[in-house]
């Protein structure tokens, strides 16, 4: 093609302003454009599926969505319409994994244009699972242990998942504040209610959600996150006699760190003092189990020490 006579600042101008469609189709034509393309493209952030209406693999570039290529109709995986994943990963009942093959294929070769590092499709194995009904159900979401989401509905089996990341988390927040039962979760782009945060101290005081180890919600900045609201209820608890009480950090009592090792750590950057919780607030419930509270405008963390 043309494009291959240009000078190399120029072929890579065009490339550069070509949109993430034109130059898959580009990449397509000829092993030489594919190599043209790779050496001359912008990085883009992430490559994941869109299971909404279209069917189609799509690219994040500063926050932005762009289409690269719509499914054929034959091969829309239809047991996957609840879900969105992303860190190029997509889960697959495993009788779809040999229907799906093509997936994987022009999954990795855009992730491998577009320099972004390619994950197989992961498949979960259903055979053990009795609770799994039929294919196009999102209960297997039960049973998995790690989960990276743009967004699933309220209510989603997903309340369950072990360890799990909400990206685009907004008014759900409030669901997942009430109704997660897994261990560790990270809720971003988060509308915080200090009503709701609230709530959720008293309910870990009351033993209702044992199975705890974190939550972290960081919040949306157009919302305002009242944090003096939750501190007033974290004083309040200060001289309690006959229920849980809230203290200061003793070095004796505790380490200064909070030691995270969930495997959400291996797939997401926090910032760098979201683990030191020198000043943060602690809960001490009756049965001796500790917790600790970090509030600020921009997020809200609970922590469970060992």
């Amino acid at each position: 093609m043309r494009i291959r006579s240009f000078p190399n600042l120029v072929s890579r101008q065009i490339i550069q302003e070509m949109d993430p469609s034109e130059n898959f189709m580009l990449s397509k034509t000829s092993k030489k454009m594919k190599d043209l393309v790779k050496n001359n493209i912008y990085k883009v952030d992430q490559v994941w599926m869109n299971l909404n209406s279209n069917w189609s693999f799509v690219v994040e570039i500063g926050g932005k969505i762009h289409n690269v290529f719509d499914l054929r109709a034959g091969l829309a995986p239809w047991e996957m319409k609840w879900h969105r994943f992303l860190v190029n990963a997509v889960m697959l009942h495993p009788s779809a994994v040999q229907k799906y093959h093509e997936i994987l294929k022009i999954h990795n070769y855009i992730c491998e244009i577009f320099k972004c590092e390619s994950n197989k499709i992961s498949v979960i194995d259903y055979i053990e699972n009795q609770e799994f009904i039929d294919e196009e159900s999102p209960r297997f979401l039960m049973n998995v242990d790690f989960c990276h989401l743009r967004i699933l509905g309220s209510r989603s089996p997903t309340m369950k998942t072990r360890n799990l990341i909400i990206e685009d988390a907004k008014i759900f927040v409030a669901d997942f504040i009430h109704h997660y039962e897994g261990q560790n979760i990270v809720l971003k782009n988060a509308w915080l209610n200090d009503r709701l945060a609230r709530l959720f101290i008293l309910n870990w005081m009351l033993k209702m959600k044992e199975n705890l180890v974190s939550f972290i919600a960081f919040q949306n900045r157009q919302e305002v996150f009242d944090e003096s609201s939750v501190v007033n209820l974290l004083n309040s608890k200060r001289n309690a006699i006959t229920e849980s009480r809230v203290e200061d950090w003793d070095p004796e009592k505790r380490d200064r760190y909070f030691n995270y090792d969930s495997i959400i750590a291996n797939q997401n950057v926090f910032p760098a003092d979201t683990f030191d919780c020198e000043h943060g607030y602690d809960i001490v419930r009756e049965d001796g189990k500790r917790a600790t509270v970090k509030v600020s405008p921009n997020h809200f963390m609970f922590f469970v020490w060992p």
